[in-house]
């Protein structure tokens, strides 16, 4: 220890920044100087759990913010759950944190909010330190637009937060100049309708949902999205009657798992011909067989855009899904990686070239295919790997899983149609 206690006092407070603020308090018994060196750590860790109970956590948190007058807090991380939620204590200790010039802050509620929600101070939504912001299960109150303001923020994440206004979430986000990366859980009783997605800084979009699906008429809210500088969407398990897509990024990467309440299928058709086109010119695609599904029950296909951007494909397909593949893959000319996972077996009948891909003639290098696992095999086992090597003209390797193993040797023997071919080998694709 003797050459960290000549350390001067600022570098060791960066040193305990580092760790938990619980094992940052431990320090204070190994000596003198340590005693109270914690409290001018500028970052602070709390979890009301680990309080005996509600004085200790207020006790304890207040004394840290009266000793620590004049100090920075560049990191707040607070897991509350008391006994007893108070407004008016909850907020002025936040707000003082917030006017401290925070950097990170983070608050997971694990109260029941359906009595007494836990709200924000107004402090939050102008503060101009403010880099990133993790929510989970409080409320936005609607300050006003002139309020909204945060100059530095770059991620954000909200998880099942209550919004006082359909539209607050979508100004929010509008009044965040320098967004990078924002993440939305949508839940039930959010009091969102429609969500804007309005940023030309954005490069990170994941989107789910946890609302109940015990009933039909419930659904998430419409999604608008005009963020020319995406490079990388995620929606998972998201069902809504609108997803617009108005502008992202011309390369970006997606992964898709969406559904979707029709109500009228003429109004339906239109907006998903457009989503579909607006998806057309991403480079790396996951897509749910869920999704696929609704390609399938709602789209002419002779009408499906062209994915002449795509060279990477994954996508899940259900036991009826083989002659949606084979479609799905002719709309990808340039496709170089294929990964497809099915949930069950395809009948071997069904396993049959009714075209021949573009890709698979010119550009399809690599393909790995993930089948359920059985005891005993099956002239499909032999089938899918066969369609691929007998017809993809490029094909450097393919990767099977342990669904596989009991014909992998067999599959080793089989004349292929590549002559750059190099290997079929098992994986844990």
């Amino acid at each position: 220890m003797d050459w960290i206690s000549n350390l001067p006092n600022i570098l060791l407070c960066q040193i305990l920044s580092n760790l938990s603020t619980k094992d940052s308090v431990r320090t204070s018994a190994l000596s003198k100087r340590w005693t109270h060196l914690w409290m001018d750590v500028p970052a602070l860790e709390l979890d009301s759990s680990n309080f005996p109970d509600d004085n200790e956590f207020w006790g304890f948190f207040d004394n840290f913010l009266e000793f620590s007058q004049g100090l920075g807090i560049k990191r707040f991380d607070l897991v509350y759950n008391a006994d007893e939620h108070i407004h008016e204590d909850f907020v002025e200790r936040i707000d003082d944190v917030v006017k401290r010039g925070v950097c990170h802050l983070t608050i997971l509620n694990e109260l029941d909010v359906e009595e007494e929600l836990v709200r924000m101070p107004l402090s939050l939504y102008s503060c101009r330190t403010l880099v990133s912001l993790n929510l989970y299960c409080v409320a936005f109150d609607a300050p006003g637009l002139a309020l909204l303001s945060l100059p530095r923020l770059k991620t954000m994440h909200l998880e099942a937060v209550k919004y006082d206004g359909k539209w607050l979430l979508g100004a929010f986000i509008s009044r965040c100049k320098v967004l990078e990366e924002l993440t939305i859980v949508t839940d039930h009783g959010d009091g969102l309708e429609v969500v804007l997605v309005g940023s030309k800084s954005l490069k990170i979009f994941k989107l789910k949902s946890m609302r109940s699906e015990e009933t039909e008429e419930e659904c998430d809210p419409t999604i608008l999205i005009d963020a020319p500088k995406l490079e990388f969407m995620s929606v998972f398990d998201y069902h809504s009657k609108r997803f617009i897509i108005d502008n992202i990024g011309p390369f970006a990467k997606v992964d898709i798992d969406l559904t979707f309440k029709v109500e009228d299928v003429d109004s339906f058709g239109a907006m998903f011909i457009d989503f579909l086109t607006k998806l057309s010119t991403v480079r790396e695609m996951i897509i749910s067989a869920r999704t696929l599904e609704v390609i399938h029950d709602y789209y002419e296909w002779e009408l499906l855009p062209q994915f002449a951007n795509m060279s990477h494909l994954h996508a899940s397909f259900l036991e009826t899904s083989w002659k949606l593949l084979l479609t799905f893959l002719g709309c990808c000319p340039n496709l170089q990686s294929l990964d497809l996972e099915f949930d069950s077996f395809p009948e071997p009948e069904e396993i049959k070239l009714s075209f021949v891909p573009q890709c698979f003639q010119s550009s399809l290098q690599f393909v790995g295919l993930k089948t359920p696992i059985r005891v005993e095999g099956t002239l499909s086992e032999m089938k899918l790997p066969i369609l691929f090597l007998r017809n993809c003209k490029v094909m450097k390797k393919l990767m099977l899983n342990e669904s596989f193993k009991n014909v992998i040797k067999k599959i080793r023997g089989l004349p292929k149609m590549s002559p750059q071919f190099q290997t079929v080998a098992l994986s844990n694709i």
